[in-house]
């Protein structure tokens, strides 16, 4: 009898790195210690380039490591004295600004937890994590101030510190702004609401100078440094905790294994996301010289990249769907040399045969330029890193192969159970990026880790893929997104996925819903190409994309019904927000045999 091969044993994507990776020569040290020995010599770089569509991103203000480093020790000591302590939780509701960086470095430095949050936090739930965690301080963009008033009342709360947005500009640019937006009164006091407890960043800024020189960092084994909110592979919410140690291996596995080359970066992603906080600590401890947007850039994708030409930029593949129907990329205006990756979800297959100039079957030999788009994949419980397509080992629709310090598997869905090459079973990971735990939630962190009989903590995604020989990972979809239909398995993900190399279809993506007498049936919303509704109406198309769909797929993966979309929404993770598109759908064939709503109207991100 065949013994089963393990590819999580024989590692076969080793033959892509220059070297091993030994786990044991891994650094003690803190987050911001490691930084800090990294860019000795490096203070006069840049490292933040600040950039903002209102100038067309071709003027920036310039932060260099030493400015970068010295805001952080002064953030470490303000923080001190107002009463940030070791092993306090201290929420971040921030953009993406530089203060968001400097703060995790100086929680960092005391030995406080970082907890940067999404502003599309429900305002429950950030009361509920004041009270359940006793938070006494809180950093928090003017903006969002309206939204959460009601939590920022919490009795818990001592110190609420607002930040407008201009901290980073010169003094004099500074006030004028913010009289211009109406943030100060003339004599520079703050308009917002009453509140004892709330103080401006200058303000917070000036206890640092009750402590001479720096502060000491702390590092511990297995401290929590930051946690990330997430739904997790469970769709509830909670918060992973990471260590210094996930994070500092999630930064050195990109640095270690040469995953990017050039000097610059173009970074937008919100570090209350897994994928924005082990980017930001990379980009930090490999030196590099950063173009940092604020803003979410979805529709702005082309325009950056044509006018900053970074050599990296992470995004997901809302900023490549849009990348591929601009006029800067027909035009030729986007470099296609440099290095883009898609994360967060699959990349959908026409949108990379286009970018890339290459289609399915396509397997890189040595390095090819023109692969511009490459994909990765991971979970905000390893920091966001799992596989990637690093220069020479790209091939077509795969998101990558394991980066170094990680072992995939793939498992028969729930067990220990490790499936040959080219089985399609669940994606699991192991390695010193898998999180601690979930805050306070170990009942949840046991749905998600389980100790295999080799003695190791896996990482049980709930993401359904197979590995071939090479080692590349392919994603099929997620568990909890295959339903049955009559019997049948239905892949929503291959749905639209076909749905997307029609022509005149921008984007797209299929839901499953319950239904009384087919179990549950696909509906697909439909982001159609403008060009297309020129010579034919919304009802023509749809008509046409169904006989297609009748032609092309199994019947029981043809969708029950279409709905036009003006966009598919994004949420910060920059994935189709599928909670918002169900919602607003009003779909409920238990009660009502038909899809009532056959348009929806999203705001553009």
């Amino acid at each position: 009898m065949q013994s089963i091969r393990k590819p999580s044993e024989e590692m076969p994507w080793l033959k892509y790195y220059d070297s091993l990776f030994d786990e044991n020569e891994l650094p003690k040290k803190s987050i911001y210690q490691l930084a800090e020995d990294a860019n000795k010599y490096n203070m006069d770089k840049v490292a933040i380039d600040l950039r903002t569509s209102s100038n067309d991103y071709s003027k920036g203000i310039k932060i260099t490591y030493k400015e970068f480093f010295d805001k952080i020790n002064t953030n470490a000591k303000a923080s001190s004295i107002i009463g940030i302590s070791k092993d306090e939780i201290v929420p971040i509701i921030l953009p993406n600004v530089p203060e968001a960086r400097t703060l995790i470095y100086s929680n960092s430095i005391i030995g406080s937890v970082s907890y940067p949050i999404s502003p599309l936090l429900p305002v429950n739930q950030l009361d509920q994590l004041i009270s359940d965690n006793n938070i006494k301080n809180i950093f928090i963009f003017e903006a969002f101030y309206e939204k959460f008033e009601n939590a920022l009342k919490n009795e818990n709360l001592e110190n609420i510190v607002c930040l407008d947005g201009t901290e980073s500009l010169p003094n004099n640019i500074r006030t004028l702004k913010k009289l211009k937006d109406g943030l100060i009164n003339k004599k520079g006091n703050l308009l917002l609401p009453k509140n004892k407890k709330i103080m401006l960043w200058d303000e917070y800024q000036k206890y640092s100078k009750q402590i001479k020189g720096n502060m000491e960092p702390l590092y511990e084994d297995n401290h929590v440094t930051a946690i990330i909110g997430t739904s997790g592979t469970t769709g509830l919410p909670k918060g992973v905790c990471l260590t210094d140690e996930n994070i500092n291996v999630a930064a050195l596995a990109y640095k270690n294994g040469k995953v990017f080359e050039g000097d610059t970066f173009l970074d937008a992603l919100l570090p209350s996301i897994g994928y924005g906080i082990s980017m930001l600590h990379f980009q930090t401890i490999a030196g590099k010289h950063v173009y940092l947007l604020p803003e979410l850039l979805t529709t702005n994708t082309a325009k950056a990249l044509s006018v900053l030409k970074p050599d990296n930029f992470p995004g997901g593949p809302v900023h490549y769907i849009n990348l591929k129907a601009s006029e800067e990329f027909k035009n030729g205006k986007v470099p296609k040399h440099n290095n883009y990756i898609s994360g967060g979800a699959s990349l959908p297959k026409d949108v990379e045969s286009t970018l890339n100039g290459v289609d399915e079957g396509y397997t890189e030999e040595g390095i090819n330029d023109s692969i511009i788009v490459r994909q990765g994949y991971g979970l905000s419980e390893n920091v966001a890193r799992g596989t990637y397509s690093k220069r020479g080992s790209y091939k077509f629709g795969s998101i990558g192969i394991p980066m170094p310090y990680q072992t995939i598997g793939i498992f028969k869905p729930g067990t220990d159970e490790e499936l040959d090459y080219n089985e399609q079973g669940e994606i699991c990971i192991t390695g010193p990026t898998v999180m601690q735990g979930y805050l306070k939630n170990e009942e949840e962190t046991n749905k998600v880790i389980l100790v295999h009989k080799d003695g190791k903590r896996w990482i049980h995604t709930k993401d359904i893929g197979y590995m071939d020989e090479d080692g590349h990972i392919f994603h099929v979809d997620r568990i909890k997104n295959i339903f049955m239909r009559t019997g049948f398995n239905v892949h929503p993900a291959k749905i639209a996925e076909y749905i997307n190399t029609i022509p005149y279809v921008r984007n797209s993506v299929v839901i499953g819903f319950e239904h009384p007498k087919e179990q549950s049936v696909p509906v697909a919303f439909v982001e159609l190409e403008p060009s297309a509704l020129i010579n034919h109406t919304k009802e023509e198309l749809l008509n046409e994309i169904n006989k297609l769909c009748y032609s092309n797929l199994e019947e029981t993966s043809v969708p029950y019904d279409y709905v036009v979309v003006d966009s598919l929404p994004i949420n910060l993770g920059g994935k189709i927000d599928i909670q918002t598109i169900k919602k607003e759908s009003e779909i409920d064939l238990n009660h009502n045999s038909k899809v009532l709503k056959k348009e929806l109207k999203f705001n553009k991100n």
